[in-house]
């Protein structure tokens, strides 16, 4: 599980430059696996949390350290058609 560290999460690639966070629809809860957690601690010691926010396009998952970088950012976009 190779995830890399970016300083935001626009940086990491995944996410689309047109994609805006929609107000009110984020999530945040720590990391509960505790493999994750240890692997994100190897990477930057420090608290990590866990992190799904709402935009225009879609959604992004992504692990978020204390100090604002990001790692893991996956991006869903909505499905237009349905």
């Amino acid at each position: 599980m190779p995830l890399h560290l970016y300083p935001n999460i626009h940086a990491s690639g995944s996410v689309p430059r047109d994609w805006a966070p929609v107000v009110s629809r984020t999530l945040t809860y720590p990391v509960r696996n505790p493999a994750v957690r240890r692997y994100l601690r190897d990477l930057l010691p420090g608290g990590w949390q866990k992190v799904i926010k709402q935009g225009n396009r879609g959604e992004v998952h992504y692990f978020e350290h204390a100090s604002g970088q990001v790692a893991g950012v996956k991006y869903f976009s909505y499905d237009e058609d349905a």
